[in-house]
């Protein structure tokens, strides 16, 4: 007996061991029992997903001896159906037999009965490749055939098919096979074959596949050629060119700790296991697309490349960066199109995205673990300098607070209270100095110093008339402007609050760092003051971080040592020459109190 490949030996015979399309099959399966077929059918999509196959289990159930089960797969009719050896059913390849000729003839043969079956049963694959005339030529036949003809075209590229032949068909759409279906239907023809198997092994033919059941077995076959009787990931990696996920985890952890000349060396690996740039290409963005969707949703069922400890170790990355990663890859992919050096190409693209993370002193440097708050003063005619820490107030360098990513968890009910101590709150205890810092902020992760200072700040009233309006923010959870930033401060506290800042306590590190990314600021304080009527920066720290500043807030405040406050001042925009002009002259004619220039 010859060779039989395996997507033929182990074609579905039944409705039943169809991989995906349940809504197609159900469909079906309703229609032939309450004998209510129709006369044509349009099967539409990607390759290998079963359109020709579910055909002729059509064609076989329409003509099954034993109706109740049908397809039976014992009758005469099933097995020459399924032997490909019957008369009255009839298979075309429209991509060989396209012309006006072939249909003609096919129109010809339709009006007379069936030989042997009670219906005949015409299936024509690739029916797009159809010329125009012979589409033309099968227009009315294919509007009112006789009664004992069924027509099944099948295509994967229903855009080119005829909307005047779209129209006289049930048009039925497969999808993708889901690639878990894909897994278990390549574990159970390695069963069969009696082979060993890693499940790490298949999941990666699932993921080649791309939701292909025929696919899927041809890429095994080739696999199991490779590897014998005992299939592990790492053939599958050999033959197709594959990273492992390591060596993809490797790579990001390069470019988050900024290390260039590991980097480097990483690429050189992958490039001596000679595995495809494109694909791990896209398999970055789909590692970091994982990362972003587990950081927001905690749900590990919703990624399948990563387990939850690798989506952990990828969320130190915030998701503003992840996204924009994402975007320079996409771009690196596109432009492999006209690239002569892939390799090039891709190594500009790594260090692109480094370049996300920060830009490095030196090759091998290492990422700052802590930025400090820069304050810088506003002197007149002067540039702007940096604002000395006041040693004499008090001294905290070494008590620095850092905001980065781990796997502690905090416990959101320790922020509501945290800024009180002796039933007093801290606005009622602090004492400010005369003269006040006028201050512009630039800040990505705060200092224990600049905390305190916004804390000494802070207006309690005002922070309290927030509050209670506080609970706002829940009808913007899906505003199509503001949802975002809503998610982030439905969950926060605000604990020091005046004009131009609101310091908040947030129980999730994550989004500490959003709220201090100077990319949500200006979106932030648009929805403070669409909400609160006050246009506020925030200023983000978690309810670790406060229960630390709290306490040394009470000691600085009983040695009379808190440093002195910051006042923010909002900008006045400058208006023109020529309105001014014009603002003279209507000064002059209507009086300036009755003028207001806007």
């Amino acid at each position: 007996m010859t060779y039989k490949s395996l997507y033929r030996t182990y074609r579905p015979h039944s409705f039943e061991t169809v991989v995906g399309q349940r809504h197609i099959i159900q469909t079906l399966q309703n229609a032939l029992k309450t004998n209510k077929m129709s006369h044509a059918y349009l099967f539409c999509g990607p390759r290998g997903t079963g359109k020709t196959t579910v055909a002729k289990l059509v064609a076989k159930s329409v003509n099954c001896l034993n109706p109740d089960k049908a397809p039976c797969n014992e009758c005469e009719h099933c097995r020459t159906i399924q032997n490909g050896t019957h008369p009255d059913v009839i298979e075309i390849d429209a991509a060989s037999n396209n012309g006006v000729d072939e249909i003609r003839d096919l129109i010809e043969k339709v009006k007379y009965a069936p030989i042997q079956a009670k219906y005949k049963v015409y299936i024509i694959d690739e029916v797009h490749m159809l010329s125009q005339g012979a589409f033309n030529a099968l227009l009315k036949t294919l509007e009112e055939p006789p009664s004992h003809v069924i027509f099944i075209l099948a295509t994967t590229e229903p855009h080119k098919v005829l909307p005047t032949i779209i129209s006289r068909c049930q048009r039925y759409d497969f999808v993708r096979v889901n690639r878990r279906d894909i897994q278990m239907r390549i574990e159970e023809v390695l069963k069969s074959e009696k082979i060993n198997y890693e499940p790490e092994a298949t999941r990666l033919i699932s993921q080649l596949a791309d939701g292909g059941v025929r696919d899927a077995l041809s890429i095994l076959e080739q696999c199991i050629a490779y590897s014998g009787n005992n299939l592990l990931a790492e053939h599958v990696n050999d033959i197709y060119g594959i990273a492992t996920t390591q060596d993809k985890l490797k790579l990001l952890h390069a470019i988050i700790t900024m290390d260039v000349g590991l980097l480097m060396q990483e690429i050189e690996i992958i490039t001596r296991k000679n595995i495809d740039i494109r694909r791990l290409t896209n398999d970055l963005m789909e590692l970091l697309k994982e990362s972003v969707v587990y950081a927001f949703t905690q749900d590990d069922k919703l990624i399948t490349k990563l387990n939850v400890e690798e989506a952990k170790q990828l969320s130190i990355i915030p998701t503003s960066v992840a996204l924009n990663m994402i975007e320079d890859l996409m771009e690196t992919a596109d432009k492999y199109r006209s690239a002569s050096n892939l390799l090039s190409y891709f190594e500009i693209g790594m260090l692109k995205l480094l370049s996300r993370i920060g830009e490095p002193k030196h090759e091998n440097s290492k990422p700052i673990e802590k930025s400090v708050v820069h304050i810088e003063e506003y002197k007149p005619n002067e540039k702007v300098v940096t604002d000395p820490i006041v040693k004499d107030v008090v001294e905290v360098p070494s008590q620095t607070i850092e905001f980065v990513q781990d796997n502690s968890e905090t416990k959101q009910e320790d922020s509501v209270d945290v800024l009180s101590f002796d039933s007093v709150e801290i606005e009622d205890l602090k004492v400010k100095p005369k003269k006040k810092s006028k201050a512009l902020l630039k800040t990505e992760t705060l200092d224990q110093l600049m905390i305190l200072r916004l804390l000494n700040s802070g207006d309690k009233q005002k922070r309290l008339d927030v509050h209670s309006k506080w609970d706002k923010i829940q009808s913007y959870l899906t505003d199509l402007n503001y949802g975002r930033v809503a998610q982030i401060l439905v969950n926060a506290v605000p604990v020091a609050l005046n004009d131009g800042f609101m310091v908040l306590s947030h129980p999730d590190k994550m989004y500490v760092n959003e709220l201090n990314s100077e990319d949500n600021q200006e979106l932030i304080e648009a929805f403070t003051l669409m909400l609160f009527g006050i246009e506020m920066k925030a200023y983000a720290i978690d309810t670790q971080s406060v229960n630390e500043v709290t306490t040394e807030f009470k000691r600085l405040f009983a040695e009379n040592n808190l440093p002195e406050p910051i006042v923010f001042e909002k900008k006045k925009k400058k208006i023109s020459k020529p309105v001014e002009e014009i603002g003279k002259g209507l000064f002059e004619l209507f009086g300036e109190e009755n003028v207001e220039i806007v």
